[in-house]
């Protein structure tokens, strides 16, 4: 299956990052292996939440999660995919010389949906997933996430789309 928004994002993504960073990404994005988040340090099925797409990492800290959805406008899938995500509070995957990886104080969190298609005329997810955005924002900060945005992009090609992400993520890993 291709995922050609997924690799398009982590491309964006990659590009704004400078070296105090690293780009860490699931099999969907151009990486090798997925990308599991778990509560605590203990790595067992009953402590682990979900995996994510892309995760920025800096200084041995998770900084940034970035989650892809290709596939429609859910406001279950949107939100139940950010609240294991805050509930985690490690990254730890055998790949990694250091094994368990913690949140940062500060963490972003990032949803990129395919408004290609999602955001359908005579609709009003644009207006929901607004809502969704404000009141998770209201409700943070929560455990580790600090900071949260979602971001449609109409598709792979989507130049504005694809910037808006790579902003969002310079404009707040840099600052937080």
């Amino acid at each position: 299956m291709s995922h050609s928004l997924h690799l398009a994002v982590a491309e964006e993504v990659r590009q704004r990052l400078d070296s105090r960073f690293e780009l860490v990404r699931d099999p969907a994005c151009g990486g090798k292996h997925h990308l599991p988040l778990f509560v605590g340090e203990h790595k067992a099925r009953d402590t682990r939440m979900c995996c994510v797409d892309l995760m920025v990492l800096q200084s041995g800290k998770v900084r940034a999660i970035v989650e892809i959805e290709e596939s429609g406008f859910l406001p279950t899938k949107i939100c139940g995919k950010f609240l294991q995500a805050t509930l985690a509070t490690h990254f730890i995957h055998y790949s990694r010389s250091e094994g368990v990886i913690p949140y940062a104080d500060k963490v972003l969190f990032i949803q990129v949906l395919d408004g290609s298609r999602c955001l359908k005329p005579s609709t009003r997810k644009d207006s929901q997933a607004k809502l969704i955005e404000k009141q998770i924002r209201g409700i943070l900060p929560l455990y580790g996430i600090t900071q949260y945005q979602l971001v449609f992009v109409a598709g792979k090609n989507d130049k504005q789309g694809l910037a808006s992400v790579g902003e969002a993520i310079a404009s707040q890993i840099f600052i937080i």
